[in-house]
């Protein structure tokens, strides 16, 4: 037969309600999170007796199998708790006596954590309290028949015990119903887990892992990456801020690798680590994994966007939503600026790599070039009809002094009397005129410079003639007004500057001079493009140059004069032990070695 509620509440299961809450801690991945949480506890206990670091934390792990834990031990030595703190504090679920509602500096919130985590993971569970000499144990456990937390001071347990021990909490949890994780490899994580960072950065943590016959002693620390390359400060916007006298900050670091699982964002409450926020989750770029950073906000202390038991922040939450809009752009900016810094040192990293391997192709076209002024000068004197050994030649170097016509600059004690006379060549073809010479002569009625003689008033060093010269358009050491520019779709080569300035410019904006250098600048490819593109310039000019020089009746085929001028540098090149114009970076230096 039914009955009829007649009050006016309506029923809630708090059984199923409670089970369904203390679920969330049970199994093998657990043990690190239920640890810190103990860990937190005794660290609250020393902040509320004001000592917030150098005070002493243990952690024992017994294992006699595999990754079965038989016996699990913290203890700390502050304050201790009496019957008293063991019924109204420590035995409350869903509600904490941690005493943050009444302003101390603790972390414990919710009065859950470490106690779901035992009696939903251990077959025996005791606490042992000692205050002021008297002694206290108890064990507790769920009943997973009625659905309720048990607790009591039978079967070993004890109230009030007399003894002379100082104030401590030792919590034991005996026989693991399970554990998926390497019992190393825990106590190693345990270092990983943001619950505890502020706890490993003031308190002493110590843990012994004993299994079987092996036992392994470790100090539980927190080592933050050092020497950033570079540090970003944000202020926080308004809407984060919960008057401060200074505005908090964002602070993101910048470091030479990849940071791996330390490449997060540490946000606290201005307490304790509240949630490691990964920071490639705010910008996908590779660089963002070079990056980690702080953010300490106040009104993240009692606010809805912290999960229980800080596991992160609350989704959907419009503190949460504010953190996280504010976080993106800022590793954006951080991040773009980085990429940028790197575009620009790449970018000059590959112009040193790319001049280098142009300075060795100016070499050997100097080379080249002293060599075909020799066999050009030759043919000319096998060409030449003259008698006259004394005529110039053009490149030749001359004897005695040479004199020049006078311009309106020269100053008039400069100027020397003589005649102009006209030399004539005779040969096959009749009488040719030739280049006049100046002869000396008090008498005269010309006047000449003898060259070199000027007294030059200008600052400027004497040009020089150095060679051929291949140089990028994009040359950051060639003032800017200096560099041509040059299109997509102008020449990838330019011999406009060759004959005047004895420069052949590369132009770094073709489509396939970017494309082969952006690979690699000692791309074999990229390498044998230029240096064909330089040759065919240089095999024309000297084709032409010789062609002139030929005579009428004796003119070479200017294509098969092309081939083979271009053939034959591309062998000397090749084949030229001096120049590592063809040489990786590595092999080069091996060959410097030998």
């Amino acid at each position: 037969m039914s009955t009829i509620n007649k009050s006016d509440e309506v029923y809630i299961n708090v059984g199923n309600m409670l089970e369904a809450q203390l679920e969330r801690w049970r199994g093998g991945r657990s043990h690190g999170r239920g640890i810190a949480e103990y860990i937190t506890n005794s660290d609250d206990s020393y902040r509320r007796l004001r000592k917030f670091s150098d005070q002493k934390i243990e952690v024992e792990i017994h294992s006699r199998r595999g990754r079965h834990i038989d016996k699990l031990v913290i203890r700390d030595f502050a304050e201790g708790m009496s019957l008293e703190d063991f019924e109204n504090k420590f035995f409350l679920y869903f509600e904490s006596a941690s005493g943050r509602q009444h302003g101390e500096l603790v972390s414990g919130q919710f009065g859950t954590g470490g106690k779901a985590y035992a009696i939903m993971n251990f077959q025996h569970c005791w606490i042992t309290s000692v205050k002021d000499g008297l002694e206290n144990k108890a064990w507790f456990k769920w009943d997973p028949k009625r659905k309720k937390i048990l607790r009591d001071y039978t079967k070993g347990g004890y109230r009030n015990k007399r003894g002379r021990k100082p104030n401590q909490t030792v919590v034991e949890l005996e026989n693991s119903v399970k554990s998926t994780q390497d019992l190393t490899d825990l106590v190693l994580g345990l270092e990983r887990i943001a619950r505890i960072r502020h706890v490993l950065k003031n308190q002493k943590i110590s843990v012994r892992l004993h299994k079987k016959s092996k036992h392994e002693a470790l100090i539980l620390e927190y080592t933050e990456p050092r020497n950033p390359l570079k540090t970003w400060k944000f202020p926080v916007p308004k809407e984060l801020q919960d008057g401060e006298v200074a505005s908090p900050v964002l602070t993101l670091r910048y470091f030479q690798r990849p940071l791996d699982k330390d490449s997060f964002i540490d946000v606290t409450d201005s307490i304790s680590s509240v949630a490691d926020l990964e920071v490639s989750g705010y910008d996908g770029r590779p660089f963002s994994k070079y990056f980690n950073g702080s953010l300490t906000l106040k009104k993240l202390l009692n606010s809805s966007a912290v999960k229980e038991n800080r596991k992160g922040l609350e989704e959907g939450d419009d503190l949460t939503e504010a953190i996280e809009n504010f976080l993106k752009e800022s590793v954006y900016k951080a991040v773009s600026e980085v990429e940028d810094e790197q575009r620009k040192k790449e970018r000059e990293r590959r112009l040193t790599a790319s001049n280098e391997k142009m300075k060795e192709l100016s070499k050997f076209l100097k080379r080249c070039e002293l060599n075909f002024k020799r066999e050009l000068k030759e043919l000319k004197k096998r060409c030449s009809t003259t008698d006259n050994p004394d005529i110039d030649e053009e490149g030749d170097d001359t004897t005695g002094e040479t004199y020049r016509k006078p311009t309106p600059n020269d100053p008039p004690e400069s100027l020397i009397k003589g005649r102009w006379v006209e030399k004539i060549h005779q040969g096959n073809g009749g009488r040719k005129p030739g280049n006049p010479v100046f002869i000396p002569d008090e008498k005269g009625g010309d006047v000449a410079v003898r060259v070199g003689s000027r007294t030059s008033t200008t600052t400027q060093p004497r040009k020089t003639r150095q060679g051929l010269h291949v140089l990028m358009s994009d040359d950051l050491n060639i003032p800017e007004e200096d560099r041509p520019i040059f299109g997509e779709f102008d020449d990838p080569v330019s011999d406009r500057d060759m004959v005047t300035k004895g420069i052949i410019w590369i132009n770094a904006n073709h489509p396939r001079i970017v494309d082969r250098r952006t690979k690699n600048e000692n791309d074999p490819m990229f390498l044998e493009m230029v240096a064909n593109y330089v040759l065919i310039v240089v095999a024309q000019h000297q084709v032409q140059k010789q062609y002139d020089a030929e005579p009428d009746e004796e003119k070479s085929d200017p294509m098969l004069l092309f081939r083979e001028k271009f053939f034959r540098l591309q062998r000397d090149l090749i084949e030229d032990d001096e120049i590592t114009y063809f040489e990786t970076d590595a092999a080069a230096a091996e060959s410097t070695l030998i």
